[in-house]
């Protein structure tokens, strides 16, 4: 005989607006979660291009910094040595062959062969130029002496990635050079310790808030040497 008065087990479940409130708080953390994996995609590229253009300047110091402390080289220089004509004859004469123009532009000669007669050496420089407003540097590699002024090409040729890099500054200069005279030999005897001072600047052409700069202050291991008449 059936018990009427049994009673009967209820389906335990969610309803509609149970749902939809588990649905808005699915979304909620997803929605956080790809906003923060996308904020730290975006740091982790940002901190890669900052190296990119931290390594693009440093670089392009190290270059411009070898190449200018091995300036105004004389192979003939040891004869100043005990020499009171030193700087006045043409055998060990270290002229003024480190020309600095408007501050963006460095040219220098360099006894390449080493045969104390400065002549048929090559020389080096390095300036700042500018394409379509985008700046770059520029190393000198031909064998006659450069012109700051020369249009762009020929034996001027790019040192940084226009496409990647935007160079802001490129300034030098020689202010603190030391410089001291003695008499000697019927005239005075100048010597003059270069102290190069050089800064770059840069910052990357895809998100121009990201900007770096270099500075180095560069002793030219050769001095300049001359004499002048009493």
């Amino acid at each position: 005989m059936l018990n009427l008065n049994q009673n009967t087990k209820r389906q335990a479940g969610f309803t509609l607006i149970e749902a939809m409130i588990g649905m808005a708080l699915s979304m909620i953390v997803v929605t956080s979660m790809v906003g923060l994996m996308g904020n730290s995609l975006g740091s982790a590229s940002r901190i890669i291009q900052m190296t990119q253009l931290s390594d693009e300047l440093r670089n392009t110091m190290s270059m411009v910094s070898r190449d200018i402390r091995r300036a105004n080289y004389n192979a003939a220089a040891y004869k100043c040595y005990a020499n009171s004509q030193c700087g006045a004859d043409s055998t060990s004469s270290q002229g003024d062959i480190i020309t600095i123009d408007s501050n963006n532009c460095l040219i220098f000669n360099m006894d390449r062969d080493q045969d104390g007669d400065g002549s048929d050496d090559g020389a080096g420089g390095f300036r700042l130029n500018d394409d379509s407003g985008v700046g770059y540097i520029e190393m000198w590699v031909g064998s006659a002496s450069p012109s700051c002024s020369a249009g762009p090409g020929g034996d001027w040729v790019a040192l940084t990635d226009s496409d990647f890099v935007d160079i802001t500054t490129f300034h030098v200069d020689d202010d603190d050079s030391i410089e001291g005279s003695v008499e000697e030999g019927g005239g005075t005897l100048h010597q003059q310790t270069r102290q190069i001072k050089l800064q770059i600047e840069g910052e990357l052409l895809l998100d121009r808030d990201i900007t770096r700069s270099v500075e180095d202050t560069i002793k030219v291991r050769n001095d300049r040497l001359w004499k002048t008449s009493s």
